[in-house]
C-alpha cells in the first residue's frame, strides 16, 4: 500500500460518555492545524505527550481539560483513500492545558498528556507494633533473703560439702565403697535441692512477669524483606503498597535474596534498582509498569525500507552496550514502531536484519508525520543481554558467598563464647 495521505485524529473524552473528535489530514474541511510529539522509552520516567491544537472555536478550547483522557490515531490512506495504515500511537490523561492563544479565531491551546498516574515519592515505612515493660517508680526495699537460685544452691552445696568432709573425718576406716555410697548420696541431695530451686525460682519469675505492666510502642521503620525472598515477591509487595498500577512481572533471573533487604528512596526507583538486580527492563506501557523483557510476545512484521516508508540511512550511535551496534533512523508514522517491537531493516545499502526498537519519538506538523528511533540487530540486543544476565549471577554468587561466610564465623564466634563460659564454670567449680 503506497502512504500518500497522513492523517491524525485527536480524541478527548470525560464521564457520562462524552467524547470529541478532532480530525487533521489534507484535505478539507477536515485539515486544521495540530502538532503532536509523542516520545516513547524504557525507564520509570512516564514520556509526557505533548500536543498542540490551533484555529479552536470557543466550545472546542474549553474542552481540554485536566484529568480528561486524549487518545491520539495517526497514519497514512492511499492515494484515492479507500485503504489505510495506522491506528492508535498514544493516550493518557491531560496533566496541564496552557492557553497559548485567544485572539479572534486563532485560539490555540498546548496541552500535555501521559498514561501513567502520580505515584507518591514517599519512602515506604511499615508500622512495628512492640511491648515494651513499665519501670515501676514505687520503692520497694529489698528483702535480705532475696538471693537468687544460683546463689542458694552455691550455698546448699558449700553445706553438703562440709557435710561430706565430717564424715570423712569422722569415719577414717571407712572403706572405698562406703565412701563412694556416701558421695553419691550427697550429689544426689544437690542435683534435687538444684532442680527444685531452679523451678522454684522460674515459677517467681514467670508470675512476677505476669503482673508487670506493659504499654505499646508504635515505630515506623523502612520496609525490609528476610533472606531467602525473591525479588519478584519483593517488586510486587512494594507496587501493592505504594499502589503502583503493575503489568506483568517477569524476570529474567528472579534472584533470591541472600540477606536481609531494606527497601530506600522512592517506591518506583526502588522497583528499578530490584529490575535491575533481576537483569530485567522496566517500561511503563497502557497506564501500567510492565517488568520484563521487552521483546517478549513479539513478532517481526513489518519491513521498513525507503518503500515502506523509511526516511534515512541508519546512523551508529556511540554506544558501549551494544558494541557499536545501536543506531537511529526515520520513517513515516507508523504504529508498528513501539518499545519491543521486532522489525526489519533495509535501506537498500544494508541489510541489518530483524531489529529490536530501543526508543524513539514520534512527531506530527503541519507538513510531516515521522518517528525517529533508536534500535539495535537482535543478534547484538541478545549477546548484550546475555552480559548482563551474566554479571547479575555472578553479583548473586558473591552476596551468597558472603553470607555463608558471615554466618560461619557468627557460629565460630558463639561456640567460642560458649567455650569460655563453660570454662569458666568449670574454673568456679573447682574452687568449691
Amino acid at each position: 500500500m503506497d502512504l500518500v495521505h497522513r492523517y491524525m485524529r485527536i480524541y478527548v473524552t470525560w464521564p457520562k460518555k462524552h467524547r470529541k473528535e478532532f480530525l487533521s489530514w489534507d484535505k478539507a474541511p477536515h485539515n486544521g492545524t495540530m502538532e503532536l510529539t509523542s516520545p516513547f522509552s524504557t525507564g520509570i520516567n512516564p514520556d509526557m505527550n505533548q500536543l498542540t491544537m490551533y484555529n479552536l472555536t470557543p466550545n472546542q478550547f474549553g474542552i481540554f481539560l485536566e484529568g480528561r483522557t486524549i487518545t491520539a490515531t495517526a497514519g497514512f490512506y492511499n492515494a484515492d483513500a479507500t485503504a489505510k495504515n495506522g491506528g492508535q500511537i498514544t493516550k493518557g490523561t491531560i496533566k496541564s492545558s496552557t492557553p497559548m492563544a485567544q485572539d479572534g479565531v486563532d485560539r490555540t491551546v498546548q496541552v500535555n498528556f501521559n498514561h501513567f498516574p502520580e505515584i507518591s515519592g514517599d519512602v515506604l515505612k511499615v508500622r512495628k507494633v512492640t511491648k515494651v515493660r513499665v519501670k515501676q517508680t514505687k520503692n520497694t526495699r529489698k528483702k535480705a533473703s532475696g538471693k537468687s537460685a544460683t546463689d542458694r544452691i552455691r550455698q546448699y552445696n558449700q553445706k553438703k560439702t562440709k557435710e561430706l568432709n565430717t564424715w570423712l573425718r569422722n569415719n577414717p576406716n571407712a572403706k572405698a565403697h562406703d565412701r563412694g555410697i556416701e558421695r553419691k548420696k550427697i550429689a544426689t541431695q544437690r542435683k534435687a535441692y538444684a532442680s527444685k530451686t531452679r523451678k522454684k525460682y522460674t515459677q517467681a519469675t514467670k508470675k512476677k512477669a505476669s503482673k508487670a505492666k506493659y504499654v505499646k510502642q508504635i515505630k515506623y521503620a523502612n520496609l525490609s524483606f528476610k533472606k531467602g525472598t525473591y525479588v519478584s515477591t519483593a517488586i510486587r509487595s512494594i507496587a501493592k503498597k505504594a499502589k503502583i498500577p503493575l503489568g506483568p512481572v517477569k524476570l529474567v533471573y528472579n534472584h533470591k535474596f541472600a540477606n536481609d533487604y531494606t527497601v530506600s528512596g522512592k517506591p518506583i526507583n526502588a522497583i528499578k534498582k530490584l529490575a535491575d538486580i533481576a537483569s530485567t527492563t522496566v517500561y511503563i506501557y497502557n497506564g501500567k509498569l510492565y517488568i520484563r523483557e521487552i521483546t517478549t510476545g513479539q513478532k517481526a512484521k513489518l519491513h521498513l525500507t525507503p518503500e515502506t516508508g523509511l526516511l534515512t540511512h541508519p546512523t551508529p550511535s556511540d554506544d558501549e552496550t551494544y558494541g557499536g551496534q545501536k543506531y537511529e533512523a526515520q520513517s513515516l508514522m507508523r504504529k508498528e514502531v513501539y518499545v519491543g517491537a521486532l522489525v526489519y531493516v533495509d535501506d537498500g545499502i544494508k541489510n541489518l536484519g530483524k531489529c529490536v526498537i530501543l526508543g524513539g519519538q514520534r512527531e506530527y506538523t503541519s507538513s510531516s508525520s515521522t518517528v525517529t528511533f533508536q534500535f539495535v540487530p537482535l543478534a547484538a540486543y541478545k549477546k548484550a543481554n546475555a552480559a548482563k544476565l551474566k554479571k547479575a549471577k555472578a553479583t548473586a554468587d558473591k552476596d551468597k558467598a558472603k553470607a555463608k561466610l558471615k554466618e560461619k564465623n557468627e557460629r565460630a564466634k558463639d561456640a567460642k563464647q560458649r567455650k569460655s563460659v563453660k570454662a569458666k564454670r568449670a574454673s568456679r567449680q573447682s574452687k568449691k
